[in-house]
């Protein structure tokens, strides 16, 4: 198809070249005045118009054919999603960017893309610079918390609404009659504010967000091999924040990056974080229904890393007690025919450490009119801990919505509520020197001594100004609030935290 547009315009250029010579020839002849002569030469002018006509739309319809094939290349689709917005305009809300082709031959496209975001905020509880060697409050008895825990802080912080991130992306065609291609994604992570590998400069990963290749077909679904999102996290993004694309698909991503808007996703993750290490993850469409299922292996999982301060993340499984076990999941979604309404859910269990780990969810969103989405659903985790403790079980929900009113300015409204039971105290969980805090549902349970039961609800909004499809600017706040024993080390030893921050993202 390609070539014949391609034959089709020269041939429609070479007409015009002739009819334009002809047109000089006529109009050269002062000897002929005749009214034939006028004729023809009106002709020749007509056919001009109508020439130059078919070469401009031969050229519109090829752009069209490009952005259809960059829309139609599995792996550019996985690097080019955009949620629906009535004004015609792309809501830039996932956390997959649009890229430019730097190698395309026909049968293989590679592309370059990226992400900058940059956050100024003000934090009523320390923030990056706040708590340095503080201790959390002891939940059995009562002890407070100690460090520099109440000192307001405002700065340049870790982006709050995506990573910054730079990635290569392509694909290559296997089969042309099944429409087979190899596909594959190489993306990096980096803090704004310092240049640093996200994760810490103490132990860099290059391709810290994804670093996987594998398959893709109408036949296949899309079959990856690496490291990438736990399928939890893909499956649940369409109604687990306001800022995630609305419908189920092939993609990666549509979380924000600020500590406590996200709490949600770390009931998608598992032990090594909210990405898998080592991991197969097949999905497959079947008209108006999704299927997902991952599987990551034991024993290749990325080491503990130190961090900024010392400690020890929970991203990461600890080699050093050995502890590199298996985790399973599946997801079920569903699209409405209209795309007015979606809904998934999903199954999740790890087991690294001798402790069985099982969330399970369900929610979906829904479009009551073009300009409004609204987005809820549940999560209910099971957590083994030692027996001197006892078993922890969360419940957990959320609802938001986002606002399309037309023109530049869209709006995002979210609140989400964890009820955790006997969850269990992690010696190791930390934030910014802070120590001691409420397990997050997949960290390791092994060496836990003691547990508390306690509540987290959070509210926050966004409003974001479109200035074109690749730059941005948003507002964005959150008031969070912990009770019982709950304790989050992003609160620096307090009950509540309040954040108010503003930025900007270009996208490329």
């Amino acid at each position: 198809m390609n070539n014949s547009k391609f034959i089709l315009t020269t041939c429609c250029v070479a007409v015009s070249s002739t009819l334009l010579s002809m047109t000089g020839m006529a109009r050269a002849d002062d000897g002929n005045t005749s009214q034939a002569t006028d004729a023809k030469l009106q002709q020749v002018i007509q056919l001009q118009k109508e020439t130059q006509e078919k070469v401009n739309q031969l050229q519109k319809d090829m752009q069209d054919m490009r952005v259809t094939d960059k829309k139609n290349n599995s792996a550019w689709s996985d690097s080019t999603s955009h949620p629906y917005s009535p004004n015609g305009d792309w809501a830039k809300l996932s956390e997959t960017p649009d890229g430019y082709r730097v190698i395309d031959t026909g049968t293989t496209s590679v592309g370059l893309y990226g992400l900058i975001d940059v956050t100024f905020s003000h934090e009523s509880t320390g923030g990056p610079n706040g708590g340095i060697g503080a201790v959390a409050a002891a939940p059995t008895t009562g002890a407070p918390a100690t460090g520099l825990n109440n000192k307001p802080w405002t700065g340049m912080d870790v982006s709050w609404m995506n990573g910054n991130r730079w990635g290569i992306t392509g694909s290559h065609l296997l089969d042309e009659q099944s429409k087979t291609n190899l596909i594959f994604r190489l993306e990096s992570e980096f803090e704004l504010p310092t240049g640093n590998f996200d994760g810490g400069y103490a132990s860099p990963i290059l391709f810290n967000r994804d670093a996987w290749i594998g398959f893709s077909s109408e036949a296949i679904g899309k079959l990856t091999f690496g490291r990438q999102d736990s399928l939890g996290r893909d499956v649940n993004m369409i109604w687990a924040n306001p800022f995630s694309t609305d419908k189920n698909g092939y993609g990666e991503g549509g979380w924000m990056n600020n500590q406590v808007m996200y709490q949600m996703m770390e009931y998608s993750g598992s032990p090594t974080g909210n990405r898998w290490d080592d991991t197969v993850v097949w999905k497959k469409k079947w008209g108006n229904v999704l299927t997902y299922a991952g599987h990551q292996f034991g024993g290749l999982q990325n080491n503990v890393n130190t961090g900024n301060y010392g400690l020890q993340y929970t991203d990461n499984v600890y080699s050093g007690l050995g502890l590199k076990g298996t985790q399973d999941a599946l997801g079920l979604g569903y699209n409405s025919s209209d795309d007015m309404w979606h809904a998934s859910s999903s199954y999740t269990h790890a087991n690294y450490d001798g402790y069985a780990k099982e969330v399970e969810s369900i929610g979906g969103n829904i479009r009551p009119v073009p300009w409004l989405r609204l987005n809820g659903g549940v999560y209910h985790a099971n957590i083994a801990q030692p027996i001197a403790i006892g078993n922890r079980t969360d419940n957990t929900y959320t609802v938001s919505a986002q606002i399309y009113p037309g023109g530049k300015l869209d709006y995002a409204l979210a609140y989400y509520h964890i009820d955790a039971k006997n969850a269990g105290i992690n010696p190791a969980q930390g934030y910014n020197g802070f120590t001691g805090g409420t397990a997050q549902p997949f960290d390791l349970t092994n060496g836990f001594t003691q547990a508390a039961s306690g509540t987290w609800g959070t509210v926050y909004g966004a409003v974001f100004y479109r200035w074109d499809k690749q730059t941005d600017f948003y507002l964005a706040a959150d008031y969070s609030k912990v009770g019982g024993g709950y304790i989050s080390p992003y609160f620096q030893g307090n009950s509540k935290t309040t954040q108010v921050g503003g930025g900007m993202r270009f996208f490329f």
